[in-house]
């Protein structure tokens, strides 16, 4: 058998070394690995073992997304001028002990720029506007802070997550039908309501926590009891079923999703849904397909019985109606863009933050209220913040681009539950590249093992 050589060692083969080839292979190439955990500026300081970090970096997005969901409508609101809702003191915590006892990675690109942001609204406000709220920019900057802070996460970690979000999520789609149950039996005045369960000035309010399925119709729209409305239970089930499809590959628990999705009747998650099927389709395997197209012909089979059609066809012609809400959610909000920016200023100035109309049933969107408070410019450098920090290493660009378009669309500026969930499913996840590494590590591996099979030469 001939001897193995290391290519990098010039010393005389028949000398024997005090330290093995192997050791000295991977001591010249951990100064590069480390080198690289540097640029990445990791700050690192926790002595923790990595399992254990990774259980930290679960734990975090599991009492964020309890927080999101069990605990959604609860806050503190002493008056109409003044909401804390609950799940920012909740995100906050876990945040906190991810930063202490997990590997926090604070990227210089993300600093930057949410200083930008930041910068760039104080200025058009306090040299451009005449009236500003100062509890609403000091909002803007708590909920858009943590988009800062990410931790390194390994893949089966983030998968644990997905799974944990899915499951929390087939809970609610329990209760979705529960609620339906009781209310198709001994009516939907028996629903928990937190409305009435819960003091008035720990609950957030100006939302349809409860709405009809159609007015003059004694049947409600199931919430979930702990959402703050419908629309956004179906929204997060929408996510519970991408997940599924995209990922975790469970069909019969997507097709259950699905089923509780049109139980909503709430329009908004169909609407994600299919803005999101292409990247959908791109991912889903044959046998996966066949089986959701074959439950949507069923499903639309029954919904057609039960005249599902007719309770939601009306809203496709709402868009043109002045103060319905299709018009209020997709065609307001680029009219009153449009009118700000006919002004020249509107590039760099605004009407000062929390100035913007209030009232009615309009759903301003994120860009739109940025752009409209503190200028175009400010619009703009908001969203570069955002899709920066929500791309960079995120576990899924998929899920990126659902999660931009729920917040771009169906999100606002300053609900705490947007920006936040955003953070959750992705901008908090840190994942490293682990496929070279493993090449290399393999190939060391096959060296080391033709080292100890290699044939010493005997001294003397």
């Amino acid at each position: 058998m001939a001897e193995y050589r290391d290519p990098q060692d010039r010393t005389d083969p028949s000398v024997a070394s005090d330290q093995p080839v192997s050791r000295r292979r991977r001591s010249s190439a951990a100064p590069s690995r480390r080198g690289s955990q540097k640029n990445d500026t990791t700050a690192g300081t926790s002595d923790l073992p990595q399992d254990v970090q990774q259980q930290v970096v679960f734990g975090i997005f599991a009492v964020m997304l309890i927080g999101m969901t069990v605990f959604q409508k609860i806050g503190y609101s002493p008056n109409k001028a003044t909401v804390m809702p609950l799940i920012i003191a909740i995100s906050y915590a876990a945040l906190g002990v991810g930063i202490l006892f997990a590997k926090p990675v604070f990227r210089p690109e993300r600093l930057m720029l949410y200083l930008a942001v930041v910068v760039t609204s104080t200025v058009s406000n306090l040299l451009f506007s005449r009236t500003y709220s100062l509890n609403s920019m000091a909002l803007y900057y708590v909920l858009y802070l943590p988009f800062v802070v990410a931790f390194e996460t390994q893949r089966a970690t983030y998968r644990r997550c997905l799974e944990f979000f899915s499951t929390v999520m087939l809970a609610f789609a329990v209760v979705v039908w529960l609620q339906h149950l009781t209310q198709f039996t001994v009516g939907w005045q028996y629903w928990p309501n937190l409305d009435k369960l819960v003091p008035k000035r720990f609950l957030i309010p100006e939302f349809n926590y409860l709405q009809p399925i159609e007015w003059g119709v004694n049947l409600m729209k199931p919430s979930g009891v702990a959402f703050l409305e419908v629309s956004i239970l179906s929204q997060f089930l929408t996510f519970a079923l991408l997940i599924e499809l995209l990922f975790l590959q469970r069909t019969w628990r997507a097709v259950f999703f699905g089923g509780t999705l049109f139980a909503t009747f709430a329009g908004t998650g169909l609407l994600l849904l299919v803005v999101s099927l292409p990247i959908v389709l791109l991912k889903m395997n044959t046998r996966t397909f066949a089986i959701i197209l074959a439950t949507a012909f069923v499903a639309a089979f029954v919904a057609l019985q039960l005249h599902w059609f007719d309770f939601v066809a009306h809203r496709f012609g709402e868009f043109q109606v002045g103060g319905s809400s299709a018009n209020s959610r997709f065609i307001a909000p680029l009219d009153r863009i449009r009118d700000a920016l006919a002004d020249p200023t509107a590039v760099y100035a605004g009407v000062g933050a929390g100035q913007i109309e209030r009232g009615g049933s309009t759903f301003w969107w994120p860009l739109v209220k940025a752009s409209v408070e503190y200028g175009l410019v400010e619009g703009i450098l908001l969203y570069v913040f955002f899709f920066v920090a929500m791309l960079d290493h995120a576990p899924s660009k998929q899920l990126v681009f659902v999660l931009a378009i729920w917040f771009s669309f169906e999100a606002t500026l300053l609900t705490a539950l947007n920006p936040l969930t955003c953070v959750m499913l992705s901008s908090m996840f840190y994942m490293r590249e682990e496929r070279p590494r493993r090449r290399r590590s393999s190939r060391l591996a096959e060296e080391d093992g033709a080292v100890a099979a290699a044939p010493v030469p005997a001294l003397g």
